[in-house]
């Protein structure tokens, strides 16, 4: 019969958590699935996710929720073989645009039923945290910050966030030291950005040649930008050609080392990691199964 592990965040995004629930079980019905719910409270989540796998032995796990509670649960699946579902409940759902899962609820729900795994990789920062999507930091973990500190949710929060940053913009530029590829360069920066995918999930596209599974990953560093520029480089983000930017330097490699002159935020999926003035990133290649692929 198979058993089904679903994990929800009930104060992600916009999404009507009752109704998805009802639509679970409707669906589990319909597939012959046994199925637990599990719902996250923002603290202390791992224990209890661990706790139903080794109870459980589920056959998937499906995560309702955005790119933080997408990454709780796959930091827990590297190397185990159980594949992971996505329904994008967050407010970007960065790696379900990337993965092209569909936004619709209906529609990623059925594919978690129906839909076959595909590994990708995983950066490894710091030898004990994992980011599966992008990592930054600079002025998006500034922007995601503010966005934290709001009340309101959804990307018109986001776009909030972001015209509140750029008056900040100026604090935020920092020296940076970037060794990769055997070569050490130093730069000034509003935004160093390390790149397992191709865009945010609001469209934005920051590593246009950046993919899940290739076993590579790319340093994107963004040089001090006028304002006069910003209309222009915003324009060249969402069309995917940044890297023609004069203000925009892409790095492809298996690892870096990064050192920040001045500690800056620093984000992870989503997720704010506090002040950090160094990190070491390398690739974990094939590191979890991802429900992606229509049957």
């Amino acid at each position: 019969m198979g058993h089904y592990l679903f994990i929800l965040n009930p104060i992600s995004g916009n999404t009507d958590k009752i109704q998805l629930v009802s639509r679970i079980a409707q669906l589990c019905f319909k597939y012959k699935k046994q199925y637990t719910l599990l719902y996250t409270k923002g603290e202390d989540d791992e224990r209890p996710i661990l706790e139903h796998i080794n109870f459980l032995h589920p056959d998937r796990i499906i995560v309702c929720g955005g790119d933080g509670t997408i990454n709780l649960v796959a930091k827990l699946l590297v190397d185990s073989t159980i594949p992971l579902g996505i329904v994008p409940a967050g407010s970007a759902n960065g790696l379900a645009v990337e993965l092209k899962i569909p936004s619709n609820i209906e529609q990623a729900l059925h594919l978690c039923f129906t839909g076959k795994p595909n590994t990708i990789d995983a950066l490894c920062i710091n030898k004990n945290t994992y980011a599966f999507h992008l990592c930054d930091f600079g002025f998006n973990a500034s922007m995601i910050k503010l966005f934290e500190e709001s009340d309101e949710r959804g990307m018109f929060a986001y776009a909030k966030a972001f015209f509140k940053s750029l008056k900040e913009k100026n604090a935020i530029t920092s020296s940076y030291t970037i060794k990769a590829n055997g070569e050490k360069r130093n730069y000034e920066a509003d935004m160093v950005v390390v790149a397992n995918a191709a865009r945010y999930g609001t469209g934005a596209v920051v590593s246009p040649h950046s993919k899940l599974n290739d076993g590579t990953f790319e340093v994107v560093i963004f040089k001090p930008i006028p304002l006069n520029a910003l209309v222009n480089i915003t324009l060249s983000a969402f069309m995917g050609t940044l890297e023609n930017s004069p203000y925009v330097e892409i790095i492809r490699t298996d690892k870096v080392k990064i050192k920040v002159g001045k500690a800056q935020l620093f984000q992870v999926d989503g997720q704010l990691l506090g002040e950090v003035n160094k990190a070491k990133v390398n690739i974990k290649k094939n590191a979890v199964h991802i429900i992606c692929d229509r049957p």
